[in-house]
């Protein structure tokens, strides 16, 4: 997923907010790319998907333990050993194993996903530059 931190501000050209108003700006950022994301991935998608996810999302143990048994030895899967790697996260650990469900759900489920997360970044990236110079005097 995307950080968004000053150097986003300054890529949008936002470095100029006042810093009371960056941390404010910032969450508004990540608030907007996230609902961006669930709009354009819900599209092709299912309720039953949707429900499915969501579950996923809250953690819910049933729903996850049922997507690790049918992932089979998901140890050995190279999408398991990177996320595994990436976070550092201790084996069979719930962040761990969450974090490897939601990967593994969005490849079967949604395999545009990466194209969706970068056209949403994309979109509200072009938004805010388009308006920067108002919300710079709203500042």
């Amino acid at each position: 997923m995307y950080t968004f931190d000053e150097s986003f501000l300054e890529s949008v050209g936002l470095a100029a907010l006042p810093d009371e108003q960056k941390a404010v700006f910032l969450q508004y950022a990540q608030d907007q790319f996230e609902i961006r994301i669930g709009e354009k991935m819900s599209e092709g998608l299912s309720d039953a998907q949707l429900d499915e996810f969501e579950k996923i999302i809250d953690n819910d143990e049933e729903t996850v333990g049922a997507l690790l048994t049918n992932a089979g030895n998901y140890q050995e899967d190279p999408l398991y050993i990177q996320i595994k790697k990436n976070t550092n996260a201790p084996e069979g650990s719930l962040t761990l194993l969450n974090d490897y469900v939601t990967a593994k759900w969005l490849d079967m489920n949604c395999p545009n996903y990466d194209a969706i997360i970068n056209d949403a970044l994309d979109e509200l990236r072009n938004e805010i530059v388009t308006q920067k110079d108002a919300i710079l005097a709203a500042a």
